[in-house]
């Protein structure tokens, strides 16, 4: 069925003839084929009788750059032919058939750009927090969401951003109101935890559109130093590594020195170095600290697996 309805509408003859009018302008179907023509189309035979269709009253109207829509409203041949006072209706209402759709494609593309964006943001190696400036979260992505749930540097209280440590909540609170002022410069500063390397904090001013909240509020971005990157799979593909080279690299790139490398993969230190070598002709870099960069400038940081 989908097959034959496809077939018939590119065998439209009111829209093939009507598009000649020009647009915007509202038709009937006797201004574009007299009834005794139309009887004996294929698209009136195979299609519109199957239907009980004979008379249409439409339009084409431009419903974005280089597209058009087609408006038709039918009628079996029992109803009678469509009168001036009809086609004055649909021109009044034409007007907002329009304006809907364009509302419509422009509600569409903010969907697709906020899913792109959220996306984006779950995939860096990066918390994401946007916030207003009293601190309270409009936004979290999954990373920045799991800190949350540790505990260890960042919290919330009541929905709103907070640092689990006096002195470093102040601070924090000081950067968000003050990138909520406009031509404000990006803040800096680091979230002390037991045990762990401190985490990097970045809160940069963001225009916000949102209805129901502040114009103006933070972007907070977190990045923790302890946080390994896991994609073997995706070097493998990158650089021809075989599994044992993507290994290896991905350690690298996660701070491990040749001897803890050596120790994990239960090999000896030369073996190690020869293969880093490979390593090293594969990405076209010729010490480790160049191989870490070249790494971490490709899709393997944002991969999945």
């Amino acid at each position: 069925m989908n097959d034959y309805r496809a077939y018939y509408w590119q065998r439209d003859i009111w829209v093939e003839r009507a598009t000649r009018l020009g647009v915007s302008k509202v038709w009937t179907s006797k201004d574009v084929v007299p009834d005794s023509e139309f009887e004996e189309t294929e698209f009136y035979r195979d299609w519109c009788r199957q239907l009980d269709v004979f008379y249409v009253m439409g339009a084409v109207f431009p419903t974005g750059p280089s597209q058009l829509g087609v408006l038709g409203i039918h009628r079996p041949r029992t109803a009678g032919i469509y009168e001036d006072t009809d086609t004055s209706l649909v021109s009044r209402f034409l007007p907002h058939l329009q304006r809907a759709l364009r509302i419509r494609d422009q509600l569409g593309q903010a969907a697709v750009q906020r899913r792109v964006s959220v996306d984006t943001l779950d995939r860096f190696e990066t918390a994401a927090l946007l916030v207003a400036a009293d601190g309270l979260i409009i936004y979290a992505n999954r990373y920045a969401e799991a800190l949350l749930a540790d505990g260890s540097a960042i919290s919330q209280r009541n929905g709103r951003l907070i640092g689990v440590r006096e002195v470093e909540n102040a601070r924090l609170s000081a950067l968000i109101r003050e990138a909520t002022r406009l031509g404000s410069a990006d803040g800096i500063m680091a979230l002390r935890r037991l045990n762990q390397q401190p985490l990097s904090v970045l809160v940069a001013p963001f225009r916000m559109q949102w209805v129901g909240y502040p114009t103006v509020g933070a972007i907070v971005f977190i990045r923790d130093p302890d946080r390994s990157m896991s994609a073997t799979a995706t070097l493998r593909v990158l650089f021809h590594f075989t599994p044992t080279e993507a290994r290896i690299a991905q350690a690298l790139v996660n701070g491990k020195t040749i001897a803890e490398i050596a120790s994990a993969h239960r090999a000896t230190l030369q073996t190690v170095r020869k293969q880093l070598k490979i390593i090293f002709a594969k990405t076209g870099t010729n010490r480790q600290a160049q191989c870490v960069a070249v790494i971490l400038r490709t899709v393997a940081t944002i991969a999945r697996e």
